[in-house]
């Protein structure tokens, strides 16, 4: 499924098997489960760190940084904090409604990572770097066979993938917001409780300049 809005768009799989706001107070730092893993760069760290702020804790996270994200909308189009303007598909509905779950959603456990899961997402950003968008390699390589290539998954699985975005909590807002997606995927990839680990890779797009891809899995162990 792929939804195309302008400057960004994200998109998720599944399967069963504002920068201005100031925190009050710090959030705990045993929320930062990347920051010894040398093979992540600052970036992907970061992205880590705000899943697993919003997992531990949606209902802050909403307050914090969501929903004052409301008069960034002009009508469709959305304009975050020092980045582009782009065209969204429903307008503010989706993030009040994002809101809404967020502060009647119970914290699910963290996420750790995985090294393995880090090296199936960096293989789609490595083949992406010359164009094409979407979870299969040209080779044809799926989520999970990427994942298999560098470990074993167990429980559940998924991926979420960003194009256009550059900061990981803007990363993070637009999978939670999930606009344009009926079932909103990428939020529920998020949120997922099974879910335990986690691998992700930022790189460059030649289309829309970045991309992020996010890997999780129930239980994984790397090769």
């Amino acid at each position: 499924m792929q939804h195309l809005l302008l400057l960004f768009f994200s998109i998720f799989f599944w399967t069963g098997a504002t920068d201005k706001l100031q925190d009050e107070t710090p959030w705990p730092d045993e929320l930062n489960t990347a920051k010894g893993a040398s093979y992540l760069n600052e970036s992907e760290r970061e992205v880590i760190f705000e899943l697993n702020k919003v997992r531990s804790d949606p209902k802050r996270y909403s307050k914090e940084y969501l929903e004052d994200l409301y008069t960034a909308y002009k009508g469709k189009v959305f304009a975050y904090p020092g980045q582009e303007s782009t065209l969204t598909k429903e307008g503010n509905g989706a993030l009040m409604e994002c809101i809404q779950v967020l502060r009647n959603t119970a914290p699910v456990p963290i996420l750790n990572p995985a090294e393995g899961l880090a090296k199936a997402s960096k293989l789609l950003v490595n083949d992406q770097q010359f164009g094409g968008i979407g979870h299969i390699t040209r080779k044809g390589l799926t989520p999970q066979d990427r994942m298999e290539k560098y470990g074993e998954w167990n429980i559940c699985s998924g991926e979420d993938i960003t194009y256009g975005n550059f900061e990981a909590r803007q990363i993070v807002i637009s999978l939670l917001i999930d606009d344009g997606v009926p079932d909103r995927g990428h939020r529920n990839n998020i949120l997922n409780p099974k879910s335990r680990y986690v691998g992700v890779s930022f790189g460059k797009h030649p289309s829309y300049r970045a991309m992020c891809v996010i890997d999780y899995a129930g239980d994984f162990k790397t090769k």
